[in-house]
């Protein structure tokens, strides 16, 4: 294991924190927050001489790092963040808990949204750190799914491979770069889009920013947003592209760029989600929401976003099986939107449709393509190995959240809405006080954001000894 060039990466990625808490201390110090500013400025100050020591330390590393050193990095890159984040979420505010405060910072790192403050309005700064938070955890998830998983191809049918990483010959997080910087100039032309909608509709300008975060990330920047609906045309219609974005991922929105209208149109993980938008806003409507209602809340439920596109006062009555089977399926390979993505659910069920023909015609050979890639049986065992992992998390889950004193409904819930970066599923009565809830869901959202299957490594002697 490389353990000098994964400290380096946890280094720099500290460097990028500390800046960041710096813009949110000139925000608290200029809206007359001062506890924030003492609270961002010295945590600023202590992760910055961190980080540089650990890079004059450590040096440039020896050894070429692999793939499963990236792995190792991400994994690592989650855990640390949530902790060297958390600070502000305590210093300042009135919370005394170490627990939550770490809570706090990995529901917006994963992007999962929800929050366990039970106290009023969040103080501009923190609104603000969380947007941060949420948008490096969107581009953290989306560059890892296009690098690091893409290389491992711990998927099978290889669902996060493009043609924007290749495996450098010197050392495998010098392949990382060009993915970045992708990821960030399509958040930032994403955000500013629906931000100048928002804004040109009249919105004001802060609400728009933090909408504009939202919708991309597939997250909740300001935990208000899951229980107050978009009354105002402008701000539906930006929030409802922004989400459409951040759910079709990055795949999508490079093929758009590039001019390549109809290889998208036709994208195999693009005819899925219209498909399953379709479905479950026909479920929807036949529980009584109305027929454009029903769209805005499947498009919020399959993005995982929790946004309140309609009023929450018209979903609460829908079944839970309802409520929960949209963020499973969750977005595109290269989003910011958990669960288990489109295009599995795209190759499965096209692998079903083939062995439904078998029965008739025992001898036939049949094959089909993803994305021009011809998928072999190896495909279908590695999503069924995901599945089955999927399922072993949720039911681990059930039974941990069970004993936290949840009733089953509310354990189902907090299992899939953490599994699937969900925090519109996740209870919030009385979460500020349970801290071992609050424990089970940060593992849940952290697991979620490995995609499973990744963490299963990292629990093997062998693969620490490389």
């Amino acid at each position: 294991m490389n353990y000098a060039a994964i400290f380096r990466m946890l280094a720099f990625s500290g460097l990028v924190y500390s800046s960041a808490m710096i813009l949110c201390a000139v925000v608290a110090l200029i809206s007359g927050e001062t506890p924030q500013v003492k609270s961002f400025l010295a945590t600023s100050v202590i992760m910055s001489t961190v980080s540089v020591s650990t890079l004059v330390l450590t040096g440039s590393p020896r050894r070429r790092a692999l793939p499963s050193d990236g792995l190792a990095f991400m994994v690592a890159f989650w855990f640390v963040s949530a902790a060297v984040c958390a600070p502000p979420f305590l210093v300042g505010l009135p919370n005394q808990s170490i627990v939550t405060a770490l809570h706090e910072s990995v529901s917006c790192l994963t992007t999962t949204g929800h929050s366990a403050f039970e106290f009023g309005t969040l103080p501009s700064s923190i609104l603000l750190w969380r947007a941060i938070l949420h948008l490096a955890g969107a581009i953290a998830t989306i560059t890892f799914a296009a690098t690091v998983l893409a290389a491992l191809n711990l998927d099978g049918p290889g669902i996060h491979r493009n043609h924007l990483f290749s495996l450098s010959d010197l050392s495998f997080f010098d392949s990382i770069p060009r993915v970045l910087r992708t990821v960030v100039v399509v958040a930032i032309v994403c955000v500013i889009l629906v931000f100048s909608i928002e804004v040109i509709g009249g919105i004001p300008a802060g609400t728009a920013f933090f909408d504009a975060v939202s919708a991309f990330t597939t997250g909740l920047v300001d935990p208000s947003g899951s229980s107050s609906d978009v009354t105002r045309e402008a701000r539906a219609i930006g929030l409802s592209i922004g989400l459409l974005l951040g759910t079709l991922g990055l795949f999508i929105i490079v093929q758009a760029t590039s001019g390549h209208f109809r290889r998208m149109l036709v994208d195999a993980e693009v005819l899925t989600f219209l498909a399953a938008l379709t479905v479950f806003a026909a479920l929807a409507f036949t529980q009584g929401l109305k027929l454009f209602n029903a769209f805005g809340w499947s498009l919020s439920a399959i993005s995982t976003s929790g946004i309140a596109l309609v009023s929450p006062v018209s979903t609460q009555s829908l079944p839970l099986a309802l409520q929960l089977a949209p963020p499973m399926i969750g977005g595109a390979a290269l989003s910011a939107a958990g669960g288990i993505k489109l295009a599995r659910l795209y190759v499965l069920s096209r692998r079903v449709g083939q062995e439904f023909l078998r029965m008739g015609f025992r001898q036939s050979l049949m094959k089909f393509s993803f994305r021009r890639r011809v998928q072999s049986d190896r495909t279908i065992m590695g999503i069924w190995v995901y599945l089955v992992a999927y399922i072993m998390a949720s039911v681990c889950g059930l039974l941990l959240f069970s004993f936290t004193g949840s009733g089953f409904e509310e354990s189902i819930a907090d299992t899939i809405g953490s599994l699937t970066n969900a925090g519109n599923l996740i209870a919030l009565e009385g979460l500020g006080s349970n801290e071992l809830r609050q424990l089970w869901l940060m593992l849940g959202m952290i697991l979620g954001r490995l995609e499973v299957l990744a963490f299963v490594p990292l629990l093997t002697a062998s693969f620490w000894r490389r």
